[in-house]
């Protein structure tokens, strides 16, 4: 990503900011860091945080599993992937990486089966069962599991890291009964909120950062230049 362009999102941001358009979330741990990923799809996590035996669980895979990669690449674990869409699939067939396995589910407040809506622009991979405009394109049943169901199906009792990007479905993932009563067996979560669709707005990020802070996770880390991705952590 360019200086410039770089630069025009971070303003974008404090704009929005303070017009309100944009949660402001403050970062109340001040850790050590060590960025994993691309421009595109990356979080920082805390510094020396894993080692080969950690669990990483990453949810909504699409067609970018850079910040996974990284994290496989430098600590030599184990990674479980959960992404329901057909592409997602493709892509982690072709791409056959190390230590990745794919499961064929997505993360939602309740285990169940859904519809789950494409996007309009066949160019792009990532979908939602939540329903929004730029997703009007084809509509596929899916089978969805809550983080309880998650754990059994990996058969873990804890995950180190779990990242989620599932498209508007977070918010209610976080205010689940199976994420409240599992969510002491995280240690960090790094999350892609999207407050920008209309559908939300800041408010529902600013919930959502509340509840995680009832359930004991503080912030740790906010994307500078996007303030979609956070990190945050067991405190």
């Amino acid at each position: 990503m360019s200086r410039l362009r770089t630069t025009y999102r971070m303003a974008r941001v404090r704009f929005r900011q303070v017009t309100g358009d944009e949660p402001k979330i403050p970062v109340n741990v001040k850790i050590p860091l060590e960025f994993h990923g691309n421009d595109y799809c990356g979080w920082a996590i805390p510094k020396n945080f894993l080692n080969a035996s950690s669990i990483i669980v990453d949810v909504g895979v699409g067609e970018d599993i850079s910040f996974t990669q990284s994290l496989i690449e430098t600590y030599g674990c184990q990674a479980e992937g959960f992404d329901p869409t057909p592409r997602a699939a493709e892509f982690i067939d072709e791409l056959r990486p190390y230590n990745f396995k794919l499961h064929r589910f997505g993360l939602s407040d309740r285990s169940g089966s859904a519809i789950f809506n494409l996007p309009t622009n066949e160019q792009y991979v990532s979908g939602s069962i939540v329903a929004a405009e730029h997703l009007e394109g084809q509509k596929i049943q899916v089978k969805l599991l809550d983080l309880a169901d998650l754990l059994a199906t990996i058969g873990a009792n804890k995950i180190d890291i779990l990242k989620i990007d599932i498209e508007g479905s977070e918010y209610d993932v976080l205010e689940s009964a199976s994420f409240i009563e599992n969510a002491s067996k995280i240690r960090a979560i790094c999350i892609e909120f999207h407050h920008r669709w209309k559908e939300f707005g800041a408010s529902k990020t600013a919930d959502a950062v509340r509840r995680l802070q009832q359930l004991g996770f503080e912030c740790a880390w906010a994307s500078p230049v996007t303030n979609e991705e956070f990190l945050f952590v067991q405190s």
